[in-house]
Protein backbone atom coordinates (compact mmCIF):
# COMPACT_ATOMS: atom_id res chain seq x y z
CA UNK A 1 0.00 0.00 0.00
CA UNK A 2 1.43 3.72 -1.22
CA UNK A 3 4.38 3.72 -3.03
CA UNK A 4 7.52 5.90 -2.12
CA UNK A 5 7.37 9.28 -3.65
CA UNK A 6 9.71 9.73 -6.71
CA UNK A 7 13.30 10.55 -5.55
CA UNK A 8 12.44 9.35 -2.31
CA UNK A 9 15.75 8.94 0.30
CA UNK A 10 15.91 8.04 3.61
CA UNK A 11 15.25 5.12 5.79
CA UNK A 12 12.98 2.71 4.27
CA UNK A 13 9.84 2.51 5.85
CA UNK A 14 7.29 -0.24 6.39
CA UNK A 15 3.73 0.48 9.06
CA UNK A 16 1.56 -1.52 10.27
CA UNK A 17 -1.87 -0.93 10.95
CA UNK A 18 -5.33 -2.30 11.34
CA UNK A 19 -7.77 -0.09 9.50
CA UNK A 20 -7.01 0.69 5.69
CA UNK A 21 -8.54 4.29 5.39
CA UNK A 22 -6.15 4.97 8.67
CA UNK A 23 -3.47 4.19 6.85
CA UNK A 24 -4.15 5.79 3.69
CA UNK A 25 -4.42 8.75 5.08
CA UNK A 26 -1.10 8.51 7.47
CA UNK A 27 0.98 7.21 4.99
CA UNK A 28 0.16 10.00 2.49
CA UNK A 29 1.43 12.49 5.45
CA UNK A 30 4.48 10.26 5.51
CA UNK A 31 5.02 10.14 1.29
CA UNK A 32 4.42 13.76 1.15
CA UNK A 33 7.37 14.31 3.71
CA UNK A 34 9.39 12.77 1.00
CA UNK A 35 9.87 9.56 2.47
CA UNK A 36 10.19 5.65 1.47
CA UNK A 37 7.02 4.75 3.45
CA UNK A 38 4.87 1.24 2.47
CA UNK A 39 2.03 -0.08 4.71
CA UNK A 40 0.03 -3.34 5.55
CA UNK A 41 -3.19 -3.67 7.56
CA UNK A 42 -3.14 -7.22 7.61
CA UNK A 43 -0.43 -8.55 10.37
CA UNK A 44 -0.59 -12.09 9.70
CA UNK A 45 0.58 -12.02 6.26
CA UNK A 46 2.75 -8.96 6.72
CA UNK A 47 6.27 -11.49 6.67
CA UNK A 48 4.82 -12.74 3.34
CA UNK A 49 4.28 -10.00 1.76
CA UNK A 50 7.32 -7.95 2.75
CA UNK A 51 11.29 -8.76 3.47
CA UNK A 52 12.48 -7.21 6.36
CA UNK A 53 15.94 -7.13 4.92
CA UNK A 54 14.15 -4.16 2.43
CA UNK A 55 13.30 -1.91 5.34
CA UNK A 56 15.36 0.27 8.19
CA UNK A 57 12.24 1.31 10.32
CA UNK A 58 8.93 -0.38 11.38
CA UNK A 59 6.32 1.44 12.99
CA UNK A 60 3.04 0.01 14.77
CA UNK A 61 -0.21 1.44 15.13
CA UNK A 62 -1.89 1.47 18.52
CA UNK A 63 -4.57 -1.59 17.65
CA UNK A 64 -1.92 -3.70 17.15
CA UNK A 65 -1.57 -5.88 20.14
CA UNK A 66 1.16 -6.52 22.18
CA UNK A 67 1.56 -9.97 21.60
CA UNK A 68 1.07 -10.07 17.89
CA UNK A 69 3.76 -6.60 17.77
CA UNK A 70 6.32 -8.66 19.82
CA UNK A 71 5.87 -11.76 17.80
CA UNK A 72 6.57 -10.07 14.62
CA UNK A 73 9.72 -7.86 15.68
CA UNK A 74 11.28 -11.14 16.58
CA UNK A 75 10.18 -12.47 13.65
CA UNK A 76 11.30 -9.32 11.68
CA UNK A 77 14.79 -9.10 13.68
CA UNK A 78 15.33 -13.10 12.95
CA UNK A 79 15.76 -11.62 8.99
CA UNK A 80 16.84 -8.24 9.96
CA UNK A 81 18.43 -7.52 13.05
CA UNK A 82 19.74 -3.56 12.39
CA UNK A 83 15.85 -2.36 12.18
CA UNK A 84 14.64 -0.37 14.45
CA UNK A 85 11.05 -0.30 15.42
CA UNK A 86 8.42 2.19 17.19
CA UNK A 87 4.99 2.18 18.24
CA UNK A 88 2.53 5.29 17.37
CA UNK A 89 -1.00 6.24 17.59
CA UNK A 90 -2.99 7.42 14.87
CA UNK A 91 -3.51 11.13 15.74
CA UNK A 92 0.28 11.56 15.69
CA UNK A 93 1.51 8.32 13.66
CA UNK A 94 3.28 10.16 10.56
CA UNK A 95 4.71 13.34 13.54
CA UNK A 96 6.07 10.10 15.02
CA UNK A 97 7.31 8.34 12.39
CA UNK A 98 9.12 11.20 10.40
CA UNK A 99 10.97 12.40 13.46
CA UNK A 100 11.91 8.64 13.72
CA UNK A 101 12.76 8.39 9.82
CA UNK A 102 14.89 11.86 10.31
CA UNK A 103 16.81 11.31 13.62
CA UNK A 104 14.78 13.81 15.28
CA UNK A 105 13.57 12.33 18.27
CA UNK A 106 15.18 13.73 21.15
CA UNK A 107 17.28 11.89 23.00
CA UNK A 108 18.91 12.38 27.03
CA UNK A 109 22.18 12.08 28.61
CA UNK A 110 21.96 8.92 30.93
CA UNK A 111 25.08 9.97 32.44
CA UNK A 112 24.64 12.96 33.43
CA UNK A 113 20.58 11.82 34.43
CA UNK A 114 21.68 9.05 36.60
CA UNK A 115 24.67 11.19 37.71
CA UNK A 116 21.39 13.74 39.10
CA UNK A 117 19.57 11.01 40.81
CA UNK A 118 22.66 8.82 42.41
CA UNK A 119 22.21 5.82 40.16
CA UNK A 120 24.49 3.56 39.21
CA UNK A 121 22.64 0.34 38.73
CA UNK A 122 21.64 -1.79 36.04
CA UNK A 123 20.16 0.43 33.07
CA UNK A 124 18.49 -2.61 31.58
CA UNK A 125 14.19 -2.52 30.50
CA UNK A 126 13.04 -4.48 33.35
CA UNK A 127 10.41 -3.87 36.35
CA UNK A 128 13.24 -3.38 38.73
CA UNK A 129 15.21 -0.83 37.10
CA UNK A 130 11.64 0.96 36.61
CA UNK A 131 11.17 1.41 40.04
CA UNK A 132 14.46 1.99 41.23
CA UNK A 133 14.74 4.99 38.69
CA UNK A 134 11.46 5.93 39.92
CA UNK A 135 12.12 6.13 42.94
CA UNK A 136 15.54 7.86 42.97
CA UNK A 137 13.74 10.53 40.81
CA UNK A 138 11.36 12.08 43.13
CA UNK A 139 14.11 11.86 45.96
CA UNK A 140 16.54 13.85 44.04
CA UNK A 141 14.34 16.12 41.63
CA UNK A 142 11.76 18.00 43.51
CA UNK A 143 8.42 19.16 42.24
CA UNK A 144 8.71 22.93 42.40
CA UNK A 145 7.03 25.50 39.85
CA UNK A 146 9.16 28.36 41.30
CA UNK A 147 9.54 29.77 37.98
CA UNK A 148 5.72 30.28 37.26
CA UNK A 149 5.70 32.48 40.44
CA UNK A 150 8.62 34.38 38.93
CA UNK A 151 6.71 34.97 35.86
CA UNK A 152 9.51 33.20 33.60
CA UNK A 153 7.17 30.70 31.94
CA UNK A 154 8.36 27.23 31.36
CA UNK A 155 10.16 25.87 28.82
CA UNK A 156 9.11 22.19 27.42
CA UNK A 157 12.08 22.45 25.07
CA UNK A 158 14.55 19.18 25.51
CA UNK A 159 17.40 21.18 26.21
CA UNK A 160 15.76 23.28 28.42
CA UNK A 161 14.29 20.66 31.01
CA UNK A 162 17.56 18.90 30.63
CA UNK A 163 19.96 22.52 31.41
CA UNK A 164 17.11 23.51 34.24
CA UNK A 165 16.69 19.99 36.03
CA UNK A 166 19.68 17.99 35.26
CA UNK A 167 22.47 20.52 35.06
CA UNK A 168 21.32 23.36 37.28
CA UNK A 169 20.04 21.26 39.92
CA UNK A 170 16.42 22.49 39.66
CA UNK A 171 13.10 20.81 40.11
CA UNK A 172 10.25 21.13 37.81
CA UNK A 173 6.43 19.92 37.40
CA UNK A 174 4.95 17.38 35.86
CA UNK A 175 5.28 18.50 31.93
CA UNK A 176 8.65 19.02 32.91
CA UNK A 177 9.48 16.11 34.90
CA UNK A 178 8.01 13.33 33.25
CA UNK A 179 9.19 14.96 30.04
CA UNK A 180 12.45 14.34 30.94
CA UNK A 181 11.59 10.83 32.84
CA UNK A 182 9.80 9.55 29.61
CA UNK A 183 13.07 10.32 27.43
CA UNK A 184 14.99 8.81 30.07
CA UNK A 185 13.21 5.47 29.68
CA UNK A 186 13.06 5.64 26.47
CA UNK A 187 16.89 5.78 25.85
CA UNK A 188 17.55 2.77 28.42
CA UNK A 189 14.88 0.92 26.11
CA UNK A 190 11.22 0.99 27.68
CA UNK A 191 7.83 1.65 25.84
CA UNK A 192 6.90 4.16 27.06
CA UNK A 193 3.67 7.12 26.11
CA UNK A 194 3.28 9.78 27.47
CA UNK A 195 -0.61 10.34 28.88
CA UNK A 196 -2.87 13.16 30.08
CA UNK A 197 -4.62 13.29 33.24
CA UNK A 198 -7.78 15.80 35.05
CA UNK A 199 -6.64 16.26 38.53
CA UNK A 200 -9.30 15.65 41.11
CA UNK A 201 -7.27 15.94 43.87
CA UNK A 202 -8.95 17.72 47.01
CA UNK A 203 -11.80 18.81 44.16
CA UNK A 204 -15.03 20.16 45.82
CA UNK A 205 -17.16 17.38 45.54
CA UNK A 206 -19.44 17.61 42.22
CA UNK A 207 -16.95 20.30 40.40
CA UNK A 208 -17.35 19.55 36.48
CA UNK A 209 -13.94 17.87 35.53
CA UNK A 210 -10.97 19.98 35.05
CA UNK A 211 -8.90 20.30 32.01
CA UNK A 212 -6.44 17.83 31.01
CA UNK A 213 -3.41 19.50 32.58
CA UNK A 214 -1.59 16.71 34.26
CA UNK A 215 0.82 14.34 32.47
CA UNK A 216 1.63 10.88 33.49
CA UNK A 217 3.28 8.07 31.67
CA UNK A 218 2.57 4.13 30.48
CA UNK A 219 5.64 1.83 30.54
CA UNK A 220 4.53 -1.42 28.92
CA UNK A 221 6.46 -4.29 29.91
CA UNK A 222 5.75 -7.61 28.23
CA UNK A 223 2.33 -6.63 27.41
CA UNK A 224 1.14 -5.28 30.83
CA UNK A 225 0.91 -1.55 30.81
CA UNK A 226 2.56 0.22 34.20
CA UNK A 227 1.20 3.88 35.19
CA UNK A 228 4.27 6.05 36.54
CA UNK A 229 4.64 9.29 37.62
CA UNK A 230 7.48 11.32 38.95
CA UNK A 231 5.28 14.86 38.46
CA UNK A 232 2.70 14.67 40.95
CA UNK A 233 3.88 16.42 44.00
CA UNK A 234 3.58 15.04 47.72
CA UNK A 235 0.74 12.44 46.74
CA UNK A 236 2.72 11.75 43.47
CA UNK A 237 2.57 7.46 43.66
CA UNK A 238 6.19 6.14 45.13
CA UNK A 239 6.14 2.89 42.39
CA UNK A 240 5.12 1.78 39.39
CA UNK A 241 1.16 1.15 39.74
CA UNK A 242 -0.34 -1.68 37.02
CA UNK A 243 -3.00 -0.37 35.37
CA UNK A 244 -4.77 -3.95 34.06
CA UNK A 245 -5.70 -4.45 37.87
CA UNK A 246 -7.85 -2.63 39.69
CA UNK A 247 -6.90 -4.46 42.92
CA UNK A 248 -5.48 -2.44 45.76
CA UNK A 249 -1.75 -1.84 44.99
CA UNK A 250 0.42 -0.61 48.26
CA UNK A 251 3.44 1.06 48.20
CA UNK A 252 5.75 2.24 50.78
CA UNK A 253 4.27 5.00 51.83
CA UNK A 254 0.08 4.64 50.47
CA UNK A 255 -1.93 2.28 48.72
CA UNK A 256 -3.50 3.01 45.64
CA UNK A 257 -5.77 1.41 42.80
CA UNK A 258 -6.89 2.52 39.41
CA UNK A 259 -10.46 1.67 38.29
CA UNK A 260 -11.67 1.82 34.52
CA UNK A 261 -13.23 5.49 34.21
CA UNK A 262 -15.28 5.91 31.16
CA UNK A 263 -13.13 5.69 27.88
CA UNK A 264 -10.24 5.67 30.21
CA UNK A 265 -8.87 5.19 33.99
CA UNK A 266 -9.25 6.80 37.57
CA UNK A 267 -6.45 6.85 39.77
CA UNK A 268 -7.26 6.70 43.38
CA UNK A 269 -5.26 6.90 46.71
CA UNK A 270 -6.75 5.02 50.01
CA UNK A 271 -7.19 6.78 53.29
CA UNK A 272 -8.82 4.78 56.25
CA UNK A 273 -11.31 3.02 54.79
CA UNK A 274 -11.98 5.70 52.16
CA UNK A 275 -11.09 5.50 48.25
CA UNK A 276 -10.00 9.40 47.08
CA UNK A 277 -9.32 10.38 42.84
CA UNK A 278 -6.33 11.73 42.24
CA UNK A 279 -6.58 11.79 38.67
CA UNK A 280 -8.52 10.43 35.60
CA UNK A 281 -6.52 9.54 32.95
CA UNK A 282 -6.91 9.36 28.98
CA UNK A 283 -6.64 6.12 26.91
CA UNK A 284 -5.03 7.53 23.88
CA UNK A 285 -1.66 8.91 23.79
CA UNK A 286 -0.39 12.32 23.53
CA UNK A 287 2.19 13.54 21.39
CA UNK A 288 5.02 15.77 23.42
CA UNK A 289 3.53 18.77 21.37
CA UNK A 290 -0.07 18.65 22.65
CA UNK A 291 1.49 19.73 26.77
CA UNK A 292 2.37 23.14 24.77
CA UNK A 293 -1.12 24.51 25.32
CA UNK A 294 -2.02 22.88 28.78
CA UNK A 295 1.57 23.92 30.25
CA UNK A 296 0.85 27.17 29.25
CA UNK A 297 -2.81 27.43 30.70
CA UNK A 298 -1.25 25.87 33.97
CA UNK A 299 1.97 28.24 33.92
CA UNK A 300 0.21 31.65 32.96
CA UNK A 301 -3.74 31.28 33.86
CA UNK A 302 -4.56 33.76 36.85
CA UNK A 303 -6.76 30.78 38.47
CA UNK A 304 -3.66 27.95 38.60
CA UNK A 305 -2.42 27.67 42.06
CA UNK A 306 1.05 27.89 40.83
CA UNK A 307 0.70 31.36 39.85
CA UNK A 308 -0.30 32.08 43.37
CA UNK A 309 1.14 29.40 46.13
CA UNK A 310 5.10 28.17 46.68
CA UNK A 311 4.45 24.62 45.79
CA UNK A 312 7.47 22.43 46.62
CA UNK A 313 7.63 18.51 46.88
CA UNK A 314 10.10 15.64 47.70
CA UNK A 315 9.47 11.66 48.39
CA UNK A 316 12.18 9.65 49.76
CA UNK A 317 11.78 6.46 51.39
CA UNK A 318 12.13 7.98 54.71
CA UNK A 319 9.07 10.45 54.20
CA UNK A 320 7.26 12.57 51.85
CA UNK A 321 8.37 16.49 52.85
CA UNK A 322 5.76 19.01 51.24
CA UNK A 323 5.96 22.96 50.97
CA UNK A 324 3.10 25.10 50.61
CA UNK A 325 3.87 28.37 50.92
CA UNK A 326 5.10 28.76 54.85
CA UNK A 327 3.66 25.72 56.14
CA UNK A 328 6.45 22.62 55.69
CA UNK A 329 4.79 19.03 56.58
CA UNK A 330 6.59 15.92 56.88
CA UNK A 331 4.41 12.09 56.14
CA UNK A 332 6.24 8.47 57.27
CA UNK A 333 5.33 5.47 55.83
CA UNK A 334 4.65 4.37 59.75
CA UNK A 335 1.43 6.88 59.77
CA UNK A 336 3.60 9.63 62.17
CA UNK A 337 3.54 12.97 60.57
CA UNK A 338 4.80 16.92 61.71
CA UNK A 339 3.59 20.08 60.26
CA UNK A 340 4.93 23.42 61.38
CA UNK A 341 5.31 26.83 59.33
CA UNK A 342 7.96 28.52 58.65
CA UNK A 343 9.67 32.24 58.14
CA UNK A 344 11.41 33.33 55.17
CA UNK A 345 14.53 32.59 56.14
CA UNK A 346 13.08 29.13 57.01
CA UNK A 347 11.87 28.87 53.74
CA UNK A 348 15.04 29.42 52.52
CA UNK A 349 17.39 27.07 54.24
CA UNK A 350 14.57 24.57 53.77
CA UNK A 351 14.63 24.81 49.99
CA UNK A 352 18.15 24.62 50.33
CA UNK A 353 19.35 22.00 53.11
CA UNK A 354 16.02 19.70 52.22
CA UNK A 355 15.18 20.19 49.06
CA UNK A 356 18.72 20.39 47.23
CA UNK A 357 17.66 23.36 45.45
CA UNK A 358 20.21 26.24 44.37
CA UNK A 359 18.38 29.47 45.93
CA UNK A 360 18.53 32.57 44.29
CA UNK A 361 18.42 35.62 45.69
CA UNK A 362 15.35 36.77 43.24
CA UNK A 363 13.40 34.41 45.11
CA UNK A 364 13.45 36.12 48.29
CA UNK A 365 10.00 38.31 47.32
CA UNK A 366 8.54 34.96 46.72
CA UNK A 367 9.42 33.70 50.31
CA UNK A 368 8.37 36.50 51.90
CA UNK A 369 5.17 36.63 50.24
CA UNK A 370 5.03 32.85 51.26
CA UNK A 371 5.64 33.25 54.74
CA UNK A 372 2.70 36.05 55.05
CA UNK A 373 0.60 33.96 53.58
CA UNK A 374 -2.04 32.03 55.75
CA UNK A 375 -2.15 28.60 56.46
CA UNK A 376 -4.92 27.10 54.23
CA UNK A 377 -7.15 24.92 56.14
CA UNK A 378 -6.12 21.33 57.04
CA UNK A 379 -7.85 18.99 54.58
CA UNK A 380 -8.87 15.94 55.55
CA UNK A 381 -6.13 13.55 53.54
CA UNK A 382 -3.00 16.37 52.96
CA UNK A 383 -3.13 18.22 49.68
CA UNK A 384 -2.79 18.26 46.21
CA UNK A 385 1.13 18.85 45.63
CA UNK A 386 2.35 19.85 49.90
Amino acid sequence: MSAAPSGAAGPRILVIGGDSDVMEAMLGEVVAAGLDARGSVDPDTVLERFDPAAFDLVAFGGGIAADRRKSLQRDFRLRNPDLKFIRTWAPHAAADIIAAARGAAAGVDLQAYCARIGHDGPLTPTLATLGELQARHQAAIPFEAIDVLLGRGIDLAPEAIDGKLIAAARGGYCFEQNGLFRRVLSAVGFEVENLAASVRWMSVPGTVPAPRTHRVLRVTLDGVPWLVDVGFGSAVPAAPLRMDLRDPQPTIHETYRIIPFGGGSLLQLRAGDRWFPLYDISAEPWHDSQFELPNWYTSTHPNSHFRRDLVVARTTAEARYGLRNGRFTVRRPDGTSERRHLSADGIERMLGDLFGLPVDTEWRPILEKAAAAPDPAEPAIGSRAA
